[in-house]
């Protein structure tokens, strides 16, 4: 694992999850749109979390060099899903 991919753990593990908490300080005085987005930021850190884990369990005797999928899915699904998940969060419309 190279040293932008340890950053890249490091920040999905534990960067995304503080930058919620600090975005979910003042949640209830936030705009609707603000609060999709957090939502949307904590569903992708779930689901990416859960992949992580699924792709961390795979037996180890499959594990290949070559193996691009598991990597993505484990180191890269953490930041990316988040954002994913914000994003569509923005898009969203709520009942406000």
């Amino acid at each position: 694992m190279s040293g932008v991919q340890q950053l890249a753990l490091v920040a999905g593990l534990f960067g995304v999850p503080l930058a919620l908490l600090i975005a979910g300080h003042r949640f209830r005085r936030s705009s609707s749109r603000r609060r999709n987005m957090f939502w949307g930021a904590l569903i992708g850190h779930v689901l990416g979390a859960c992949l992580a884990l699924i792709a961390s369990l795979s037996p180890p005797i499959g594990w290949l060099s070559t193996d691009v999928l598991r990597g993505a899915i484990g180191v890269w699904g953490l930041l990316a899903l988040p954002l994913v998940g914000a994003a569509i969060g923005v898009l969203t419309r709520s009942g406000d």
